[in-house]
């Protein structure tokens, strides 16, 4: 199975609390609960990270807005929706999480914006991509049966030496739904699948079957590789090669900090709350002052401390 390409961004979902007529959020036989305490209270528990995010999401949104549009972010959910098994399960696997359809909305699109932020501020040198070539495959196309325990893909594997259909017995047993209804068939190329997967999978020769299962994080995998061609040149797979590291890129938290930090110090932000005035320090350091932090502190650390010379009868008698 794919690699979920999660980046390190999740949005909190935005809380109304406005329209009471007499500023009274819910009431017990305790008394009531102002709009003023839960407003007070959320800004204690929540209100540094998610002033946090709304600020990131408007500055990117003003860059890449164009780009990520609310017709790009209903794409990508309904993508997901659909490798998810439909509308009812995807509904259930946010709910267990805590999301509704709109706030998953609004991760899919920070995600998206981050996204074209990272591939806006990120330039490859003619090295790296040279690297990335040399290890690179080119993407095979290969058909798989995921099941839940070992002795039914053994048994699986035993009906495909007897004559089964590959195709048929995928769409009959594979607990990917995602591929289920395909044949089991998926398209990849090196970075995209799970380490065990991916090694079982592009060991094999076009039309082979792995004889034995394919214990992953999933489950266990009959895999049959279908088509492996051969890369093209240099020049003809530089776009690949280029996406691929982009892809590494968006998986390094890292990497992303700088990248963002970097356009919050040019987004001119002005926090006017004082409580949550150190909401974006984390993003507005700079380097320069980073680095005269990390020198501070170890300078601090390699000096002797002072010691007072011991006592003299003499003195001591004074």
């Amino acid at each position: 199975m794919k690699k979920l390409l999660l980046v390190t961004a999740t949005i909190i979902a935005g809380l109304t609390i406005a329209g009471c007529s007499d500023s009274t959020v819910a009431s017990s036989t305790a008394g009531k609960i102002t709009e003023e305490e839960f407003y007070d209270s959320m800004k204690e528990t929540v209100g540094t990270s998610m002033l946090q995010q709304l600020i990131i999401k408007d500055v990117l949104t003003d860059l890449y807005g164009e780009v990520v549009t609310d017709e790009v972010v209903d794409k990508q959910y309904t993508t997901e929706e659909t490798s998810m098994g439909g509308a009812e399960a995807f509904e259930n696997v946010m709910l267990q999480q805590g999301y509704t359809p709109d706030n998953y909305k609004d991760t899919i699109r920070l995600n998206l914006l981050i996204e074209e932020a990272v591939k806006d501020k990120t330039e490859f040198t003619e090295e790296e991509i040279q690297t990335a070539y040399d290890a690179y495959v080119a993407p095979v196309k290969a058909a798989h049966i995921l099941v839940e325990d070992e002795e039914t893909a053994k048994d699986l594997i035993t009906q495909l030496n007897d004559g089964a259909d590959f195709a048929e017995l995928a769409t009959e047993n594979s607990a990917d739904t995602a591929t289920a209804a395909n044949g089991g068939e998926i398209t990849f190329s090196t970075g995209e699948m799970v380490a065990e997967f991916e090694e079982a999978a592009l060991a094999l020769e076009e039309g082979e079957t792995t004889t034995e299962p394919v214990a992953t994080e999933y489950g266990f995998h009959i895999i049959k590789m279908i088509e492996k061609p051969e890369k093209g040149s240099l020049e003809e797979e530089t776009d690949t090669i280029e996406e691929q590291l982009l892809t590494t890129k968006l998986a390094d938290s890292a990497y992303i900090q700088e990248v963002i930090s970097g356009i919050m110090q040019d987004a001119n932000i002005l926090i006017e709350d004082e409580d949550l005035s150190t909401a974006m320090d984390s993003y507005l350091v700079t380097e320069e002052e980073s680095a005269t932090e990390e020198s501070a502190t170890e300078e601090s650390a390699t000096e002797e401390p002072a010691t007072e010379e011991p006592a003299t009868e003499e003195s001591a008698a004074e």
